[in-house]
């Protein structure tokens, strides 16, 4: 049994990830650049997705650097044209990694998806150096963050369906191993994987609707299971597939919870 929820051979999935890049790179990038990743770098990315933190990495780590970029559908990467970028079909549970020898490992929207989080975190410590760096992003938009997120939707007189639709992908993820909610235990996941210096931040930024709405592709993408698994209706889905395409909307779809942590020197 697949252990992602989205089908990543779905027509519209480059958009889809386009779309989280929109939302969530530069927060990224911010929280990389703060912990010094610059030229001779080397990096890895677990779960490249569309490529947009990868090739941020290469450009920043410049000639003498080297990124390797992972991911279960390497695709979206091809014809990057970096040098110093190298991409390859990967699964972070199974398939071999280097140890010791990457400055940073960096990871967004990757380990919520696992039911193995705990031993691809261990992975990402073990490929790093002593006194190297893990960061790793995880979305929460469950439980109690459904009805705190459904408070920033406006227009207003939606709510109560947005909670609908949040619960019933917090329950698609539940059903194939995955965690919603993950993003509340990520300080404390780094801190029992052995690293240091632990920092966390969180970042919830606005979305508008439009042509290309993150949430409206999700929707799509997933429909019948979406209303299969309750408690959001079909007329919920169909009201939140015709809302995120106008511009008007406004709303949080997820919170980013965003930790690293250094691997000891000693």
């Amino acid at each position: 049994m697949s252990t992602y929820l989205f089908d990543q051979a779905w027509r519209q999935e480059h958009d889809r990830l386009h779309a989280l890049e929109a939302l969530f790179d530069d927060a990224s990038a911010h929280h990389l650049a703060r912990l010094g990743v610059g030229p001779g770098w080397r990096c890895l990315e677990v779960g490249a997705g569309a490529g947009g933190v990868a090739r941020w990495l290469a450009d920043r780590v410049g000639p003498s650097g080297q990124v390797l970029a992972t991911d279960l559908d390497p695709r979206f990467l091809d014809g990057h044209g970096r040098a110093n970028l190298q991409v390859r079909q990967h699964d972070i549970l199974t398939d071999p990694l280097p140890d010791t020898l990457f400055d940073l490992a960096h990871a967004r929207a990757v380990l919520e998806h696992t039911p193995n989080r705990e031993q691809a975190l261990a992975r990402m410590v073990a490929a790093v150096r002593p006194g190297g760096w893990v960061v790793v992003e995880v979305v929460d938009f469950g439980e109690a963050m459904a009805s705190a997120l459904a408070r920033y939707l406006h227009p207003h007189g939606h709510g109560s369906g947005y909670q609908r639709l949040m619960r019933s992908f917090e329950a698609l993820f539940a059903a194939i191993g995955a965690d919603a909610s993950f993003g509340t235990q990520l300080p404390r996941a780094l801190l029992d994987a052995g690293l240091e210096q632990i920092g966390a931040e969180i970042h919830a930024p606005l979305s508008h609707g439009g042509d290309q709405d993150f949430f409206n592709l999700c929707i799509r993408q997933v429909y019948p299971k979406l209303i299969q698994v309750g408690p959001a209706t079909q007329a919920d889905a169909d009201r939140f597939l015709q809302l995120t395409t106008q511009p008007s909307l406004g709303y949080v779809l997820m919170v980013m919870v965003t930790a690293w942590g250094q691997r000891p020197t000693a």
